[in-house]
């Protein structure tokens, strides 16, 4: 539970509501003369809402269409914003051997991978200009910061491409070298910068303008892959787009309306060995998983409209935690939430336990596949715990809410959804 009150410095506006949570399945079209080679096509989908004033700083609709051997890895894996894409190459990724500890750098070493980063071209020029100074803008301020933002898009795109090429190159060693359209067919970028990194890992860095856009795409590749994947690599990051007109029919979208984890074989050392799925909460937001890759922990969050504030603390947001983990790294067990005392529930100073009601004892109270249920009260929140341990392994879901949140029913209704959609799956027969 986050007591401290929280202080927000993001973009003025710059938050938008996707989609509700839907996945569609793309027609694969046959692309190579042989019938060989298959290509599905993603998209990210923003619906705009005429009545917000943030629209102009928000993400736009856009399309990819890629080589089917590689994977789009979903948001709640690695945790990016919304509009970016990122793709592994599959068969590579199936024979890498993942630890808890791989990191993207890693992973590059021997898997390409495609990453896909568009930005507003308002909210571009507004991070550059204005973001530092606040968001304690009048009306009037508004307007004028809209109006000057606009005209800059308008009079210094290619500006701002150079821009985030130049700053790019800055960050690199040795000696990159870079292309332009005169060298490759690389529109619709502008550019595109090879170099090499002390790993030994080919980049290839474009940066463009599209219609609604700018957009920065790398492409990583160990040498040895480079004459077989560069050009259908290439191919699949120019076929982004934001006209409507070339949309395709039925895109994959990264929205689903459930989560899992599933172990796989080229999972090492304190992966676990069993797997969950569960259903979304509809009433929160996804912040972040672990690890980097092959997700076994999902945090979702819902902050306050106002901050709840108590007398020694500040209560700012509810925060709902699943996982799984081997017996021996779990945080909590069935044994141990089941005897705590009301003093073994003291957070912080001056924030003791008020009561502690025992869920699974509760006649009626449903905890679906969990056998140990555990409801605290404290000062002006609650904190449940649900567990079931099953083949050498800790099953976990843990929430928590202020009474005095808004649409508490709705929230808390939203997070037993969770526990009660939540399944056990890879389990030893």
């Amino acid at each position: 539970m986050k007591k401290t009150r929280l202080i927000f410095l993001g973009l003025l506006f710059l938050c938008a509501c996707s989609t509700a949570e839907k996945v569609e399945t793309d027609d694969t079209e046959k692309t190579s003369e042989n019938d060989e080679t298959t290509i599905t096509t993603y998209e990210f989908k923003q619906e705009q809402d005429t009545q917000d004033k943030r629209n102009w700083l928000a993400p736009h609709t856009y399309q990819l269409t890629v080589d089917d051997s590689f994977e789009r890895i979903s948001k709640y894996v690695i945790s990016t914003t919304e509009e970016r894409m990122f793709f592994w190459h599959q068969p590579s990724a199936n024979e890498f051997q993942f630890t808890l500890e791989t990191t993207t750098e890693s992973l590059q070493k021997e898997v390409p991978t495609i990453d896909i980063r568009p930005m507003n071209k308002n909210s571009y020029v507004y991070m550059q200009e204005y973001f530092s100074l606040g968001e304690d803008f009048t009306e009037a301020e508004i307007q004028e910061i809209t109006e000057d933002v606009t005209q800059k898009v308008e009079e210094k795109s290619e500006e701002h491409i150079e821009e985030m090429k130049d700053n790019s190159i800055e960050r690199l060693e040795g000696d990159p070298t870079v292309y332009t359209n005169k060298d490759y067919d690389l529109k619709p970028f502008t550019y595109m910068v090879e170099h090499e990194s002390e790993q030994g890992v080919i980049y290839y860095e474009l940066f463009g303008k599209l219609d609604k856009a700018y957009v920065q795409a790398t492409l990583s590749i160990p040498p040895k892959m480079k004459e077989k994947l560069f050009e259908p690599m290439l191919a699949s990051v120019k076929t982004m787009t934001y006209k409507e007109e070339e949309f395709k029919n039925n895109p994959v979208l990264d929205e689903p309306t459930q989560l899992s984890y599933e172990p796989a074989e080229n999972l090492k050392v304190s992966y676990p060995e069993v797997g969950y799925s569960f259903e979304i909460p509809e009433a929160a937001t996804f912040r972040y998983s672990f690890p980097t890759f092959h997700t076994y922990r999902y945090t979702f969050d819902t902050i306050y409209e106002e901050s709840i504030e108590r007398e020694h603390f500040s209560l700012n947001s509810s925060e709902l935690i699943v996982r799984v983990a081997k017996q021996e790294n779990a945080r909590n067990r069935e044994e141990e939430m089941r005897t705590k005392q009301l003093s073994d529930f003291v957070a912080y100073q001056h924030d003791y336990a008020r009561s502690i009601t025992y869920l699974h004892e509760k006649e009626g109270f449903e905890t679906g596949v969990f056998t140990t249920g555990v409801r605290v009260e404290f000062d002006g929140y609650e904190e449940y715990w649900f567990l079931t341990e099953v083949d050498g392994h800790v099953y976990e879901v843990t929430f928590d809410i202020a009474f005095d949140a808004p649409k508490y029913d709705e929230l808390l209704e939203s997070y037993l959804k969770v526990v009660r959609s939540f399944e056990l799956t890879n389990l030893d027969k």
